[in-house]
């Protein structure tokens, strides 16, 4: 989709460098989808708070990525 945007060079150019994007897009992109994983974190951990829960890595992406625990 192709839009138009007033954002700043500087911080553009150190989303760049911190990313290793190479370019603007890629950038911004990766900045979304950082921005969607932090937020699907919080409520990952707001849904499990207060529980005593051991989780492999494996059932933690699981829970991610569909809203449940692959063993539960």
């Amino acid at each position: 989709m192709r839009t138009t945007l007033d954002l700043d060079r500087a911080l553009l150019d150190k989303a760049k460098a911190a990313l290793g994007a190479s370019t603007y897009t890629e950038a911004i992109e990766r900045s979304l989808q950082q921005a969607i994983a932090g937020a699907e974190i919080e409520a990952l951990l707001d849904a499990v708070q207060g529980q005593d829960l051991v989780w492999s890595v494996e059932e933690l992406r699981a829970y991610r990525h569909t809203g449940r625990a692959e063993s539960a």
